[in-house]
């Protein structure tokens, strides 16, 4: 038990170092003064319809989660099953390194109705791939259109590579390990798509409200790959300080402003950290389970 704690912790100071050396790194690159006047500067009624669209995508995304669930024969109310989501953002945004929203979830349905971890553990971790995949799936579909082949020069080809070879290698991850789910894997491969496309579209109204008026395509797929790197485990919950790091690095090979990059990503961030707080509603879920 001290090993698992110790473990826990270190892996915990290991993320907080690697935030920390990335906005060291971020701010001697960028201006903080002229960062802070542009996020300052965003206009209310985009960061809104933002706002909006981000729990959009998270309230798909628990109905995603549920079809997983489904497969194992566990049968939950979709409104509790999204009370549920909400509470495992909130334990994901405020437990690094711990037990975090996922564990949390596990245990309370195994408590609850006697699954097996092994199984949920499973569901919710394809739940996490699923969404990767298509976090990937469409920032290969979008580079295409953007600088990313300049960026890339004679490696443009694996962007093409990425793109026609992303679902097929998940398909066959699914056949060999996790065949449970093979029911449920069109209708989660699609939900997955809509969920991050409904997140490239709340960042789209980020760069609205922060007056951004051209270098969409490469915008956004810069964000879809900070998506990819905040979901890897070195990083702290929700990317802080990773999807900075990367939209800093980014922009310079695509030929679109740091500071609005950044920006974005910051705005995005407390967008998700403001979204979490829902989740408070839902503290006594366990308690209140009949």
């Amino acid at each position: 038990m001290a090993s698992k704690k110790l473990k826990r912790w270190l892996k915990v100071l290991a993320q907080f170092i690697i935030a920390a050396l990335a906005i060291y790194y971020v701010f001697q690159d960028i201006d903080f003064e002229e960062l802070k006047t542009t996020v300052l500067s965003a206009k209310i009624g985009w960061l809104l319809l933002a706002f909006l669209a981000f729990n959009a995508s998270k309230i798909l995304s628990a109905y995603r989660l549920n079809y997983f669930f489904r497969a194992l024969g566990l049968q939950l109310n979709e409104q509790f099953n999204l009370k549920l989501y909400y509470l495992g953002m909130l334990y994901n945004q405020f437990l690094p390194g711990g037990i975090g929203g996922d564990g949390y979830k596990v245990y309370l349905l195994n408590k609850w109705y006697g699954n097996s971890i092994k199984m949920l553990v499973s569901a919710t971790l394809l739940d996490r791939v699923s969404g990767v995949v298509a976090l990937g799936f469409l920032a290969f579909l979008l580079g295409l259109f953007g600088h990313a082949p300049e960026a890339l020069g004679e490696y443009s080809f694996l962007l093409w590579i990425g793109l026609v070879a992303a679902y097929p290698a998940y398909y066959v991850l699914v056949n060999l390990l996790f065949k449970t789910f093979k029911s449920v894997n069109n209708i989660t491969n699609l939900q997955a798509l809509g969920v991050q496309g409904l997140q490239v579209l709340s960042a789209y109204l980020i760069l609205q409200s922060l007056g951004v008026e051209t270098g969409y395509i490469d915008y956004l797929t810069l964000f879809l790959v900070t998506s990819v790197a905040a979901a890897l485990p070195a990083s702290l919950p929700g990317g802080i300080g990773v999807r900075e790091f990367v939209m800093v690095m980014g922009a310079e090979y695509l030929f679109i402003d740091q500071t609005s990059a950044t920006a974005l990503a910051t705005l995005f961030f407390l967008i998700s950290l403001l979204s979490s707080l829902a989740g408070i509603l839902f503290l006594r879920l366990d308690k209140s389970k009949k």
